[in-house]
């Protein structure tokens, strides 16, 4: 009977470890894009994309993000440009994910100018030819698709080839940004959204903002958009704005530059507090909104499509 016991104790320990490596085994291996507007009324970026940051550094996989663009506008600068360049560009160098703010690296403000511009699209082009079963690429569309949609033609049309294509995976988020285009631009670039944006290749898959891979409610059902959960605080949706982030004063170890000292999470309530400076322009009261980057931690190890606060702060704190 021991003899049996035991045996059997063998049998279910490597059916689990079976299904165990089966699971890592399906689990992909991706590398991340990053790509946000800025609009001038979608002033949450500032706060989002530092958050963004924050996520991928917090998980160990801030290595991954093969290419990150913002400040996409419409062919404008945002009245925002700036504080936004600091929350990307600012927040990478102090949490150690890049050298400098101007290195020659993965991150581009296309609001700089065209050749920056081109040059992030001919680098996610590039990056979308790579991806591969064994380094498959995810594309969170943070805003409008315009600079993803000019990446993905310029990929296809320098020869993606299918195997490449069907280890792309775009991201969205909020019916608004699948929408977003600007119908009487003369810039024909910005006539294109979501719809354009999956009507190039059939190979490619895309995550809608319907779906409750992203936007999936643990009861049942979906949100219209990550703005309706707690990543969301703004004063705007009559939350309490930067008051509810306070707890991650104590987050992280001490940073230092740009004229900052203090912890990791003191330099994201300094940008979750820059989404509603006045000064800046429209949305005075997004304060405290990073719900773009609730879009992110749903698709990272152990992410949940509707955290509440508690379950943010255990993630960062614990």
């Amino acid at each position: 009977m021991k003899n049996l016991i035991a045996f059997l104790m063998v049998v279910a320990l490597t059916v689990i470890s079976s299904i165990s490596n089966a699971q890592e085994t399906k689990t992909p291996n991706y590398n991340y894009a990053y790509s946000c507007d800025g609009y001038n009324q979608d002033r949450d970026d500032i706060a989002a994309s530092a958050m963004t940051l924050a996520i991928f550094d917090r998980v160990g996989l801030a290595d991954r993000i093969v290419h990150f663009h913002f400040n996409t506008n419409f062919g404008g600068k945002p009245t925002h440009a700036a504080e936004h360049r600091k929350s990307v560009l600012e927040t990478a160098v102090l949490f150690g994910i890049i050298k400098e703010v101007d290195g020659n690296d993965a991150y581009f403000d296309v609001s700089q100018s065209d050749d920056e511009k081109t040059a992030a699209i001919a680098h996610l082009a590039g990056q979308i030819r790579k991806a591969s079963k064994k380094k498959p690429l995810m594309i969170f569309a943070a805003g409008g698709v315009q600079v993803p949609y000019a990446a993905l033609k310029k990929a296809i049309g320098d020869g993606a080839g299918k195997k490449a294509l069907q280890n792309v995976v775009f991201v969205s988020h909020a019916a608004a940004n699948e929408q977003t285009r600007k119908k009487d631009s003369h810039n024909p670039e910005y006539s294109f959204n979501w719809d354009n944006l999956k009507e190039l290749s059939t190979d490619v898959q895309f995550i809608d903002y319907k779906s409750k891979l992203i936007n999936g409610k643990r009861g049942g059902g979906w949100f219209p958009s990550q703005n309706t959960t707690d990543w969301n605080q703004a004063l705007r949706d009559k939350r309490p704005g930067v008051a509810a982030w306070q707890w991650l004063a104590n987050y992280g170890e001490q940073v230092e530059g740009f004229g900052f000292k203090g912890t990791k999470g003191e330099w994201l309530l300094t940008r979750l507090k820059a989404a509603g400076a006045p000064e800046l322009g429209n949305n005075g009261n997004a304060e405290g909104d990073a719900s773009d980057a609730g879009m992110v931690f749903s698709q990272m190890p152990g992410g949940i499509t509707d955290a509440t606060m508690e379950e943010i702060r255990d993630f960062f704190m614990k």
